[in-house]
C-alpha cells in the first residue's frame, strides 16, 4: 500500500545543517529539553522520556517511576533546576513545565543487546547516560 500524502510545514530550523548521530562523539554537552513523553516498559512499569536538543539531533533519556530507577527522577529534575531535596515530600511531579530549559547532558554510544546492522554486528546508539546542572564559573580574587 502506498503512502498517504500528508501537508508539511517546514520551520526554518529544518533547513539548518545537522550532524548525524555518527558524529556526536561521547562526552558533555549542553543540551535543551525540548518534549517529555510518557514510556512504558515491558514489565509494565510507566515512567517519562525526556528528549534533548543536542547541537540540533534529539537524544534521549528514559526514566522510570518505580522501582530501583526512581533516582533518576531526581537527577532529572535537579539538573534542569527544580531539585529535589532529600526529606522533601513530593506527590506529583509535571515534566512538562520543564521543557524548554537546559542542562549538561552526557553521550554515550551503546551497544544494542537485541537490536543488529545488516552484517550482524550490534546496533549501536546515541543515548543519554546522566544529567548535570550548569555550574557557573568560580568568582576569581584579583587581589592579590
Amino acid at each position: 500500500m502506498p503512502a498517504t500524502p500528508s501537508e508539511i510545514t517546514f520551520k526554518e530550523s529544518d533547513f539548518k545543517e545537522r550532524l548525524s548521530y555518527d558524529e556526536l562523539e561521547p562526552g558533555d554537552y549542553e543540551g535543551t529539553l525540548t518534549d517529555v513523553k510518557d514510556a512504558e516498559a515491558k514489565t509494565g512499569n510507566v515512567g517519562w522520556r525526556f528528549i534533548f536538543d543536542v547541537q540540533g539531533l534529539p537524544v534521549s533519556s528514559t526514566v522510570w517511576l518505580k522501582g530501583g530507577g526512581v533516582w533518576k527522577v531526581r537527577e532529572v529534575f535537579n539538573a534542569l533546576g527544580m531539585p529535589i531535596e532529600p526529606g522533601t515530600e513530593v506527590t506529583t511531579l509535571d515534566p512538562n513545565i520543564l521543557i524548554g530549559r537546559m542542562c549538561v547532558v552526557t553521550i554515550v554510544k551503546e551497544a544494542s543487546k537485541t537490536a543488529t546492522n545488516d552484517d550482524g554486528t550490534p546496533r549501536i546508539y546515541t543515548n543519554v547516560s546522566r544529567h548535570t546542572p550548569f555550574v557557573a564559573e568560580p568568582v576569581m580574587d584579583l587581589s592579590t
